[in-house]
């Protein structure tokens, strides 16, 4: 398929092929048609790219928010101060499953799967996913920018996952959010939620290919609207060339026949005879008759009248 495109390509750029009307409209389309693609795969992207982002930032925004009131509720329980009037991030054993309770019952009207609270050491000390408490997340770069003070968001697809009822979904898209823990001005842990985005994928989806499908119709409509008028000036040119090539042919036919005179011509000085080459001395008009086109017809000049009326005048005197 590439090979044949290439020396489709090669074809319709020959020096022959620029000045067919036909060629010149067949590399247009080509052209054309090729930029259409480009200009659909383009926008199905930047489209995509916009609206998931948007989707990304809403769910960042909206587990911010949660975060933030759930921590002010049970900041008790999350965060006793410690004898030195500092908040820590350090939850009795005994408070978490309250805490637990509070968090699932809180979170069943949101779209949240899954819950974590980080320690400023990456433990994590408590998870809706009890198994994983008391685990250490030292690596994690986007948990290392929440305890700095930065909000990190992203949407990654799932295979499965439990959602707080401790059901499993499939093939899911979810936000995971990093969002620092702050007690004054000091951070002294970080939330990180997993927000189910699945329903806006699939609607960003939908809006991607509804966008695309009407891009592709209006840039269809316009193209074949060129394609019409550019054909109408192809066949105008065509016709153009076929009349300048006639008129070439019929000056072409005309030459043939002109005869034309050219070099040095002997002529007397007295009766203007001209020697042919054949040394054999003609008339000036006979000369220039069997030598061109030209033929003569005799009248006579005004000073030759009166100087032959003058010697006729003579001569009858």
């Amino acid at each position: 398929m590439r090979d044949t495109i290439v020396r489709y390509g090669r074809r319709l750029l020959t020096p022959g092929a620029r000045t067919d009307p036909d060629a010149l409209l067949r590399l247009i389309a080509w052209i054309a048609g090729i930029s259409i693609v480009v200009i659909l795969a383009l926008s199905a992207v930047t489209v995509y790219e916009i609206t998931a982002g948007e989707a990304t930032r809403d769910a960042m925004e909206a587990a911010a928010r949660v975060s933030r009131a759930m921590f002010e509720e049970q900041r008790d329980r999350l965060a006793p101060m410690g004898s030195d009037g500092r908040y820590r991030i350090q939850p009795n054993q005994a408070d978490l499953p309250v805490i637990d309770r509070y968090f699932r019952t809180y979170l069943r009207n949101f779209d949240i799967l899954k819950v974590k609270v980080y320690t400023p050491a990456g433990k994590i000390v408590y998870s809706t996913d009890g198994k994983i408490i008391g685990h250490t997340d030292a690596d994690n770069k986007r948990l290392a920018r929440a305890l700095k003070g930065a909000v990190d968001s992203h949407t990654e697809k799932k295979d499965r996952m439990l959602d707080l009822r401790d059901e499993t979904k499939f093939n899911i898209a979810v936000v995971e959010t990093y969002i620092p823990i702050r007690a004054g001005n000091d951070v002294i842990g970080v939330f990180e939620l997993y927000t189910d985005v699945t329903p806006y994928s699939r609607a960003i989806v939908h809006i991607v290919a509804l966008t695309v499908a009407c891009l592709a119709g209006i840039l269809l409509f316009v193209l074949v609207c060129a394609c019409l008028v550019i054909r109408r000036g192809a066949g105008m040119l065509k016709d153009t060339q076929q009349e300048l090539a006639h008129k070439v042919l019929q000056l072409e036919e005309a030459l043939t026949h002109v005869k034309h005179l050219e070099g040095i011509i002997p002529i007397c000085m007295h009766c203007k005879k001209i020697r042919d080459d054949k040394a054999s001395w003609q008339q000036l008009e006979e000369y220039i008759s069997n030598h061109s086109e030209a033929r003569f017809s005799h009248g006579i000049c005004p000073e030759c009248y009166e100087k032959q009326l003058q010697e006729i005048k003579d001569g009858l005197g």
